[in-house]
């Protein structure tokens, strides 16, 4: 259109403006015995190259032991027990230091796969065939890839430990 020509077309009939951004949230996929599960990003604090934690003998299976972190002690979790997986060697993983109301504890991980922004729309709530001990800490699920990924509740996790 040159200049000086005037368009046919107006906007002055426009009542509303409709918002087009997607719900979206951070998520940090991670895997636990070859199968993928996340926790919401805005729980983790820090992922962590896999590094010496030193068991403390007496204390429940599921407290892989303590690490140092900048001289700060933190305790090391192993959510296998809570979601019916087998233990692995406690050295072998990743870490994924977590907070959520008002506890912190690192997270004994396999791997670290990637850190995203998934919309919302996007999370199915669990199926209700899971066992019951496991659906409590499951958010939903979504697909990642080819993969289906498990969204797990760090706060209801961390509800559980009782030592």
């Amino acid at each position: 259109m040159n200049s000086g020509e005037k368009s046919d077309r107006t906007f002055d009939n426009l009542t509303e403006i409709i918002d087009v951004e997607e719900a979206r949230v951070k998520i940090v996929i991670f895997t636990l015995a070859d199968e993928y599960y996340a926790f919401y990003g805005e729980n983790v604090r820090e992922i962590l190259p896999p590094t010496e934690i030193s068991p403390v003998p007496g204390v429940p299976e599921f407290l892989a032991g303590l690490i140092n972190v900048r001289g700060d002690v933190e305790s090391v979790i192993d959510i296998r027990h809570f979601l019916g997986i087998a233990a692995s060697a406690p050295s072998q993983g990743f870490i994924v230091l977590a907070a959520k109301d008002g506890i912190c504890s690192g997270i004994l991980v396999d791997a670290v796969i990637d850190v995203d922004d998934i919309p919302v729309r996007e999370i199915s709530p669990p199926l209700s065939t899971l066992d019951t001990g496991i659906r409590e800490f499951i958010v939903g699920v979504f697909d990642y890839g080819e993969k289906n990924v498990t969204l797990l509740d760090i706060g209801k996790i961390f509800a559980k430990i009782v030592i």
